[in-house]
């Protein structure tokens, strides 16, 4: 046996320019949180430490915990390297820092076209992937979808590229036959913005309450810059049954899952935490048709044009309205979900850690 896979490994796991929490309702935060935490309840041969200065709300105020940022990297020595994002992965290169690894959790900033966020940030993301892909000595992605992407555009050797899937806490979240669902129920969960098609879901609703009169939209999640646009959209619309509810605390979200008749995330940037969550408690899905989502989804939930509110509506009104429909919905999205596990995704990050070591020799 080489004797990487057997002494203890001192990690060093960098959430910059995040932060390491369950209750932000942020991604990155989440996964930093949850590698972290399965890390050390089953990972007892890696002492890691977390280098975390708390998320950064805007660019001014990244930059200005870089000095910080810097000292925190260099006061203890790591075997090992872990940015979970390629904005940390460029700066542990720029210090110098190796063996590297970074998590790329998509390649929206090469997708998107700038529209939906600042054009200068999507130039900044495209940077430093391409800065971990030349220095990284492992790359993490979600999913193959990304993977497949990555390795068209910027041609790393495939090898270094690996694909383990992100988490779902099944201790919270799973089916609970003992709570009704709401009739006619549909629940967002996530940013409040039009890169997650909160726009288009919008206009969706309109044309669902047109054909169920009873139906009910609850969009929660956190605020982004377009909460003016939607909600001047919201009023020029002029639909009833349809609430903002801005924030859930952790702790509310199985049930608001498992109390809906179905679950929407619309979203034009692809995968999301929060259907995975909806599918492991039995709740149907519906999601945009758009990256990496149908590898996720599979046939476990409906799939929907992420720019036609015509499309979106028309998946909403099949999933409320055929009760043989959301059974098998229910049934393939709880099987779909107990393939994604937080421990086994730090089993396997842990893994990977110890190739990535035993290649260095």
């Amino acid at each position: 046996m080489h004797p990487e896979a057997t002494r203890q490994l001192r990690l060093c796991l960098v959430s910059y320019p995040y932060s390491s929490s369950n209750v932000t309702g942020r991604g990155l935060d989440r996964y930093t949180f949850e590698l972290a935490e399965n890390i050390a309840s089953e990972c007892q041969d890696v002492t890691a430490r977390l280098v975390d200065q708390g998320s950064s709300g805007s660019p001014l105020a990244a930059a200005k915990k870089l000095l910080g940022f810097a000292g925190n990297v260099f006061s203890e020595p790591a075997d090992i390297y872990h940015a979970i994002s390629p904005i940390g992965g460029a700066m542990l290169a720029a210090l110098g820092r190796s063996p590297l690894v970074v998590t790329v959790h998509d390649m929206i900033p090469f997708n998107m076209n700038g529209q939906l966020d600042s054009p200068l940030k999507y130039r900044v993301w495209r940077h430093c992937i391409r800065t971990c892909v030349k220095h990284a000595a492992a790359i993490i992605t979600p999913n193959h979808t990304v993977r497949d992407d990555l390795i068209e555009r910027l041609r790393p050797d495939p090898s270094k590229v690996r694909v383990i899937n992100h988490g779902v806490d099944h201790k919270k979240y799973f089916q609970r036959p003992e709570l009704a669902r709401v009739p006619d129920r549909i629940v967002f969960l996530g940013e409040v913005s039009r890169s997650k098609g909160v726009d288009v879901l919008m206009r969706a609703f309109a044309i669902v309450k047109q054909a169920i009169a009873g139906a009910e939209l609850l969009i929660a999640g956190k605020r982004s810059n377009d909460e003016a646009m939607l909600q001047e959209l919201s009023r020029s619309l002029g639909v009833q049954g349809m609430t903002m509810r801005g924030y859930i605390a952790d702790e509310e979200l199985p049930d608001y899952y498992a109390t809906a008749t179905a679950m929407v995330f619309p979203s034009r940037c692809g995968f999301g935490l929060s259907p995975l969550e909806a599918m492991a408690c039995g709740t149907p899905v519906v999601v945009a048709r758009a990256l990496d989502a149908p590898e996720f989804i599979g046939d476990a939930g409906l799939l929907a044009d992420p720019e036609s509110p015509e499309d979106l509506a028309r998946q909403l009104i099949a999933c409320l309205t055929d009760a043989r429909l959301r059974a098998q919905l229910s049934e393939k999205g709880a099987t779909k979900a107990r393939e994604f596990s937080w421990s086994k995704m730090a089993i396997q990050t842990v893994q990977l850690y110890r190739e990535v070591l035993a290649r260095k020799g």
